[in-house]
């Protein structure tokens, strides 16, 4: 055999034994990820649901604020999600993912590049160059045009690509949480100001009529049928009153200012806002949790493709290990003299295969792939946590939603009989027939029975908000087909 061919082969042996022992490597499962997405039926199980928790339930409405018919909510909504800068910030960030997304797709095509230079040198008269060229004066003058190609043979470049592309949606789809939770926020300020509202006017009421009641006594002291001690009780109340009414305006102030800021606009932008608490809730929470509506929200979708994208990592890791083939080739002109720079003869190229195969890296790239198994466990974690959170927030709210319908139907019984036993206690009064005690006694429970009303509708309306935003907002994902979303997720995985 010749020497030639044995080197050759023998070459050729290292390279697969190489190749052997790296891919091993690659496969170790201690480097591998340790944690699994869950199935349908796994969350399901986890959570409690019943057997037809997988049936698709009514979306929420994209624009569910409109349901409340207010056209003021509806204006501040639509402006804060124009001009809010935290939505602007998170749009920023989508718009770097997307650029990253293009850099890394750019290294599966061709690269090509044109270089020039013009280098004026002197041969060294005592080198290795003899005469005419040693002592000699020139110039290096070289025009090249380039071009490589890595051959993705091992999904190295696609595994990237793919990972990028996954977190640039994921980047769009915390664009849409943010809006979600923008809307929420800003209709939670806008019912705590009308609720702020509301329960001042409730206490300029109050005011009114402890101001016609002390003037009432004040009547009767003169009168005599009355003395110092219900004069002075009676003008114990109306300041009283009005501390409430300089607290709520207060609340007002404070809320106008965070509905202003939610919306991105000057914090006395909201001033002159008139807000109004609903009716009645717009929403009616699901019977049940079902776990399509988990896969509505948007956090939910964003967590799923970010596993997704560090599971394309662990690939990309991995082919880290194999060769890594490239093509390249040069076309350009070369000479020792500007006059002769553009003649046929100045012509050179080259072409050819390159092969690089890591044999022994300090244990970097091994190192790599558990910084990009981890990173996918901490992903598939914060799956499973954000699924729980969900849950919670569904159930919490739905919970609360059953409990405030109660003590509203009970609070407007006891506001109704507190207001009744109010007016008896001022025309018994009126006529001589009760003392004022019994008045200031029925009218202070006339207004906590009726702040507690307030407050309750203001809850009523806070609840409504939440169940939206818990639901999703009524963000569905364009990517997944109803009950398949979680399913899809549980499938891209590695064994």
């Amino acid at each position: 055999m010749k020497p030639g061919r044995r080197m050759s082969r023998s070459r050729a042996l290292v390279l697969a034994g190489a190749s052997a022992l790296l891919a091993a490597c690659a496969s170790d499962p201690a480097l591998a990820p340790q944690e699994q997405m869950p199935t349908p039926a796994q969350v399901a199980q986890k959570l409690q649901l019943p057997a037809d928790a997988l049936a698709t339930a009514t979306p929420t409405d994209t624009a569910w604020w409109t349901a409340y018919k207010d056209p003021e909510l509806n204006r501040w909504v639509q402006t804060g999600l124009r001009d809010s800068p935290d939505l602007h910030e998170a749009a920023a960030r989508l718009a770097g993912a997307q650029a990253f997304l293009a850099v890394t797709h750019s290294a599966q095509g061709p690269l090509v590049g044109l270089s020039a230079s013009s280098v004026a040198e002197r041969v060294s008269g005592t080198g290795i160059f003899p005469p005419p060229l040693a002592g000699m004066v020139g110039t290096i003058n070289d025009v090249d045009l380039t071009a490589s190609l890595e051959l993705d043979i091992f999904g190295r470049l696609s595994s990237r690509t793919d990972a990028a592309r996954l977190r640039a949606d994921a980047s769009g789809l915390d664009k849409e949480q943010a809006g979600v939770r923008l809307a929420g926020a800003i209709g939670h300020a806008y019912f705590e100001l009308a609720r702020a509202q509301r329960a001042r006017r409730i206490a300029v009421e109050i005011e009114d009529s402890r101001q016609k009641t002390l003037d009432i006594v004040r009547d009767r002291v003169r009168a005599g049928l009355d003395t110092q001690v219900e004069r002075r009780l009676a003008e114990v109340t109306v300041p009283e009153v009005r501390v409430e009414i300089e607290r709520a305006d207060e609340q007002i102030a404070l809320a106008r200012h965070s509905l202003a800021v939610l919306a991105g606009a000057a914090p006395n932008a909201a001033d002159a806002v008139e807000a109004h608490l609903p009716d009645d809730a717009a929403l009616a929470p699901p019977p049940a949790l079902p776990l399509d509506l988990l896969a509505r929200r948007a956090d939910i979708a964003a967590a799923q493709r970010r596993v997704k994208a560090a599971l394309r990592g662990v690939d990309a890791a991995r082919a880290d290990f194999y060769p890594n083939v490239s093509i390249s080739a040069l076309v350009g002109l070369d000479s020792l003299t500007t006059q002769r720079l553009f003649e046929y003869n100045s012509r050179t190229w080259q072409a050819g295969p390159a092969l690089h195969l890591p044999i022994f890296e300090s244990g970097s790239l091994r190192a790599q792939l558990r910084a990009a198994s981890a990173e996918t466990d901490g992903a598939i974690d914060a799956y499973n946590a954000l699924i729980l959170q969900a849950a919670r927030e569904v159930a919490d709210t739905s919970s609360s939603i059953a409990s405030v319908r109660r003590q509203r139907s009970q609070q407007e019984l006891a506001t109704a009989n507190a207001q009744a036993a109010a007016d008896l206690a001022v025309t018994r009064y009126r006529a001589g027939l009760g003392n004022f005690l019994t008045v200031l006694a029925a009218q202070s429970s006339v207004l906590a029975q009726q702040r507690a009303q307030v407050d309750l509708d203001a809850r009523a309306a806070a609840l409504d908000v939440s169940l939206a935003v818990a639901l999703g907002g009524g963000f569905r994902d364009a990517a997944s087909a109803p009950d398949k979303t979680l399913a899809a997720a549980g499938a891209a995985r590695h064994d």
